[in-house]
């Protein structure tokens, strides 16, 4: 059975608006990110990312080193070890203490404010690099999760990039990359929301890292929130599949934008007026949800609806211009 596995990355695409930082500019940020050395049994080792939050804490992903032998900091070549941690296993972010780590925190902002198409950037540790490095992408969707939103990016990351930092354009950190969809023709990545760093670090410090609670995102598929149980049918054109699941969600969230696109996506497959009205309900929901915008503007063009292909070209240009101007281009 295939697995949504855990990961981070590096990937520049050539689509990125010249808005985004350049590489040089990340300095200062650079300062604020820590690699982390984990030692297991029989000597097996492993890395992660982590990012300062406050002084004398590290916030990163708990399976980094849940159930490891130890953990270490390594920052310009010397190391840290933390006196405890603040643990949430459930939702995999966790925060290590330390007595004397001299790095500054970086700027948080709640992830409840961040908006789909918002141009944002990782910066982690892939695939055991010695110096953090960015990936640039955009936040594609928000998923409600237990009061707060899971952030999917566009920003791509891989192994090694686990406990690393989604940064705004502004530098404020917005989220905790943790783990990614399986496949390469449809990767997501999925990032948690700052909020819950102050909700862990309300709880008992702990001295012992090993826990056996699996994080949410690892649970059995039919225990997994629905924005992870659709992908996998998806993957697969399992449309019948995607529908079932999409339908139920939008039964149990009735105001998720990304609910009712799924469930449009699906019913193109068999119904394209069912299709338009799920897709047009949510656009209704967020008109920055590019994902239906593109289906909708797909469908009025295979019906050669020119009214309606002219407004949702004009709802894209509004939400991306570099796709917008691809569209543009195509015609």
């Amino acid at each position: 059975m295939k697995k949504l596995i855990l990961a981070l990355v590096v990937t520049l695409s050539p689509f990125l608006a010249q808005s985004y930082p350049a590489q040089s500019e990340l300095f200062g940020l650079n300062k604020s990110m820590i690699q982390l050395w984990v030692s297991y049994e029989k000597g097996v080792t492993g890395t992660g990312s982590g990012v300062v939050i406050k002084k004398n804490h590290v916030a990163t992903d708990c399976h980094v080193f849940q159930n490891a032998t130890g953990v270490n900091v390594i920052k310009y070549h010397d190391t840290y070890s933390p006196i405890g941690v603040y643990a949430d296993w459930e939702h995999d972010l966790c925060v290590l203490k330390f007595d004397n780590l001299p790095l500054d925190p970086v700027n948080v902002r709640e992830s409840s404010s961040v908006e789909y198409e918002e141009e944002v950037f990782t910066l982690t540790f892939p695939n055991d690099n010695p110096v953090p490095l960015p990936s640039y992408g955009k936040v594609k969707a928000l998923y409600s999760f237990d009061k707060s939103s899971i952030i999917r990016t566009s920003a791509t990351f891989t192994v090694g990039s686990s406990g690393g930092a989604l940064f705004d354009n502004d530098f404020n950190l917005i989220g905790i990359t943790t783990f990614k969809s399986p496949g390469k023709r449809l990767g997501y990545f999925y990032c948690l929301p700052t909020e819950w760093i102050d909700k862990v670090l309300q709880t008992e410090m702990l001295t012992d890292i090993r826990s056996d609670t699996p994080p949410f995102w690892a649970l059995p598929d039919e225990k997994k929130p629905f924005f992870m149980q659709v992908v996998l049918p998806l993957l697969d054109s399992n449309w019948s599949e995607v529908k079932r699941i999409a339908k139920m969600w939008t039964q149990a969230e009735d105001d998720s934008t990304n609910a009712w696109f799924y469930l449009g996506l699906a019913e193109k497959q068999f119904n394209k007026d069912f299709a338009k009205l799920f897709l047009n309900k949510s656009i209704q929901l967020n008109s920055k949800n590019l994902d239906a915008l593109e289906v909708l503007h797909q469908i009025a063009v295979e019906e050669n609806d020119s009214e309606l292909i002219q407004k949702y070209k004009s709802m894209i240009e509004k939400v991306d211009q570099y796709y917008f101007e691809n569209l543009a281009n195509q015609s």
